[in-house]
């Protein structure tokens, strides 16, 4: 067959363009470092490449998402110690003030301390990061904790211990099934009754999940004789009389007779949610009329005039008061979430923020104090304290400093808990971004030593191949070319 010199021009051509491309190939790929430029290169290649850079990216994002969470928890964390600490020195000296041999002016000077101390502690409340405030919920940009400038008369309540908690219980039918419910009004871990003033000059407590009113002496130490006579609960004959709470109590018991011995609440409830809600529902309603809950629970002109009949006594009642400062929230109650793992957001697993209610509480037996309620517990035991009220401050006093000592302790515990789980998702984000590298690498990435001696190789054949051409096809392009 014949060859031509047109054919053999254009076999050298191709060899030659195919050579200057190979070399074209090593110079883009030691200059980007990637073995993989366009899908050309390497379709199936190429699609992993794809691939593993998005894993890259939702990597890198839920890195900087947990770092982030670390730093937001930690200085939340910080925030929490000190408010502890301050927390801790409010016990101790709510602890000596109601130490009977301390006078009045211990107990006004150790007021004005503690009352300082809470202040640093809304201020500590206040703490922010970057601009954004570490305890306001979601809404982050506003100052969440503020304290009154002049004093409210806010009611006065009886906070119930464990034991007098038990002896107050209620026996309720649930689903079939008699059930003990702790006495007095459940509310921030606290189990509480309302204080009373008689027309007689004495002291009453008003149970609001069954309308029922105890003389102080009574709920004070009175129940322990009836416990030490075998008595295990408190009975309709323990009352000295019942007030009508609300209209909306026609499922609970009508009077005294219809109880029997050991209970103030023989009534069926298909569930444990039904008899909270009619109970919750009846306290609402009864101080709704009495005490401004938008007010911080401050005693309306009906409360302060009420006098209020009950059932079996001819003695009236009104609400014994205290006066005192309060704390505000202007947060919410909404989560900040920083996703770290990928799925769908879980705002239990992934929120980073402790709101108001979080630290102080959601609200207290008025229905007030929204993210603030142990605060103004606090702010109660001082105008007690201030006050000398002494018996009081050796149980109620103490039992609401320990409370809120208590509630910040379970915050702290639940930020710490999500705090290392973040941290620990740091480590393991970490570990699979080496993982990532690597595939990348595999994929894409170049060895340099590798690429340098192929380019030379190619350099070295294109120019031998330019130089033989110049003798094997005279007076062609290849002149031109070398």
């Amino acid at each position: 067959m014949r060859v031509s010199s047109t054919m053999m021009i254009n076999n050298y051509m191709n060899a030659l363009s195919n050579n200057y491309a190979t070399q074209a190939k090593y110079v883009e790929q030691n200059a980007t470092q990637q073995k993989l430029n366009r899908p050309s290169d390497d379709a199936v290649g190429y699609s992993k490449y794809l691939g593993y850079t998005n894993d890259n990216v939702e990597n890198t994002q839920y890195t900087s998402n947990a770092q982030t969470a670390v730093s937001w928890m930690t200085a939340s964390d910080t925030a929490l110690s000190s408010i502890g600490s301050q927390f801790t020195t409010f016990v101790e000296q709510t602890n000596q003030a109601a130490n009977g041999t301390n006078s009045t002016t211990d107990g006004e000077s150790t007021a004005e301390e503690m009352l300082a101390l809470l202040q640093e502690t809304v201020s500590q409340g206040n703490t922010q990061l970057g601009g954004r405030y570490l305890f306001s919920g979601q809404s982050d940009k506003t100052q969440p904790f503020t304290m009154s400038t002049d004093k409210v008369e806010r009611g006065l309540t009886k906070t119930l211990d464990d034991t007098q908690s038990e002896f107050f219980g209620k026996t309720v039918t649930i689903d079939g099934v008699s059930t003990k419910v702790d006495g007095g009004t459940q509310v921030n871990g606290l189990n509480q009754m309302i204080s009373l003033k008689g027309s007689d000059g004495s002291d009453y407590y008003l149970d609001l999940s069954t309308g029922y009113v105890f003389s102080k002496d009574f709920v004070q130490s009175g129940y322990k004789n009836k416990m030490s006579a075998g008595q295990t609960s408190v009975t309709a004959d323990d009352a000295v009389g019942r007030i009508t709470l609300t209209s909306n109590l026609a499922d609970l018991p009508a009077n005294a007779s219809d109880l029997s011995a050991g209970t103030l609440n023989a009534t069926s409830y298909t569930s444990k949610t039904d008899y909270d809600s009619l109970t919750t529902n009846a306290q609402k309603d009864f101080l709704s009329q009495y005490f401004d809950s938008s007010n911080s629970g401050a005693i309306t002109d009906t409360g302060k005039t009420a006098s209020l009949s009950a059932d079996g006594t001819d003695i009236t009642f009104s609400f014994n008061t205290i006066n005192q400062y309060v704390v505000s929230y202007a947060g919410d109650d909404n989560k900040i979430s920083m996703v770290k793992l990928s799925g769908g957001t879980d705002t239990t697993r992934d929120s980073v923020n402790l709101t108001g209610s979080d630290v102080f509480g959601s609200s207290d037996i008025f229905g007030s104090s929204h993210g603030t309620a142990t605060l103004n517990d606090l702010l109660t035991v001082v105008a007690e304290m201030d006050s000398g009220d002494q018996d009081w401050l050796s149980s109620d006093g103490i039992t609401l400093a320990n409370n809120a000592e208590d509630k910040l302790t379970t915050s702290q515990t639940s930020l710490a808990s999500r705090n290392s789980a973040y941290s620990n998702a740091i480590s393991t984000l970490n570990d699979q971004n080496t993982v990532i590298q690597d595939n990348i690498n595999n994929v894409n990435g170049v060895d340099v030593a590798e690429v340098t001696t192929k380019l030379l190789t190619a350099q070295t054949i294109y120019n031998i191949a330019l130089a033989i051409s110049k003798d094997v096809l005279p007076d062609t392009i290849a002149d031109y070319l070398s």
